[in-house]
């Protein structure tokens, strides 16, 4: 089996619960997952099915959008809902124009403080893990990229945005810094993850769908998706097989015009299928990096 599930994660169960669900009915055929959610969020789980486990580097280089939903006026070490909300004293009455002012700063490469509770590694530790051991210690800023931020809903005290950005950002630092720029603290209620790249939360399944082997091979989608967003190679059978033994490859046997700019592109076969990622060796010469064999699948 070799492919792709979009779950529908749900608010409760951890990213590594909801894999070993799927791991438990296809043992031993290896699963694993991109793109972590907390318990509290729900939505789009990508869960890599046999040979698509390698592809969790690129499957992480897809943009992701969420739907985020704040509470104002309160503050915990979570910034969200997991810890109990502590009203602040005297919080301003904030207006919607004065978030939607704020939103600019909050777009492109910007740095960012995850939250204590987090899963950021601090000397050997998960940062949520020293928080609970009542532990002092400061996460360090870290660069992400936000690609559009946009507030959907706000009825004081609460406010939603939809965020599109890359991996590793942390939608409840974002509503939570919005608000300390204007004098506030907010926490983040709830969190959707509405898609990743391709992958939308309207086609995800149920994890109540799951039954069996079967059920789970009905609704996989095809790994090519994983690296849609990366340049294109069609090459013959013969080239395939020549970089299924590791052989160097030249430019011109690949029938594409999009890897004359490039040093990395998805090898596709005439079906369609992902057969390889290839990369640049020198001017004019590619090899495989990872193979995926179809009759290992």
């Amino acid at each position: 089996m070799f492919g792709i599930l979009n779950l529908h994660k749900p608010v409760g169960p951890t990213s590594r619960d909801c894999v070993n669900a799927v791991q438990r009915l296809l043992h031993p055929t290896k699963v694993g997952h991109a793109g972590t959610l907390d318990p509290l969020a729900s939505g789009v789980l990508l869960v890599l099915i046999g040979q698509s486990v390698r592809l969790t580097d690129a499957i992480h280089t897809l943009p992701k959008q969420y739907l985020g939903s704040f509470e104002l006026g309160v503050t915990n070490d979570s910034a969200d809902s997991e810890s109990a909300a502590i009203p602040i004293p005297s919080p301003p009455m904030i207006q919607p124009h004065q978030i939607e002012q704020q939103l600019p700063s909050f777009m492109g490469r910007i740095e960012q403080t995850p939250p204590k509770y987090s899963a950021i590694w601090i000397d050997g530790k998960r940062a949520h893990e020293l928080a609970r051991e009542g532990k002092e210690f400061e996460i360090p800023k870290r660069e992400v990229t936000v690609a559009s931020i946009e507030l959907t809903a706000f009825k004081y005290p609460h406010f939603e945005l939809k965020i599109t950005c890359g991996t590793g950002t942390y939608i409840r630092s974002i509503g939570r810094d919005i608000a300390l720029a204007l004098g506030s603290d907010a926490i983040m209620t709830s969190l959707v993850r509405t898609s990743i790249g391709p992958f939308l939360l309207e086609n995800a399944c149920s994890p109540d769908a799951l039954e069996d082997e079967s059920a789970i091979a009905s609704q996989l989608m095809p790994s090519s998706l994983g690296v849609k967003h990366w340049p294109q190679a069609f090459p013959n059978d013969e080239t395939l097989v020549r970089l299924e033994q590791g052989k160097r490859i030249d430019q011109s046997d690949f029938n594409s015009s999009e890897l004359h700019s490039v040093d990395f592109a998805a090898a596709l076969d005439s079906s369609g299928r992902l057969r390889a990622l290839i990369k640049r060796i020198d001017g004019q010469a590619w090899r495989a990096d990872k193979c995926f064999l179809l009759h290992l699948g």
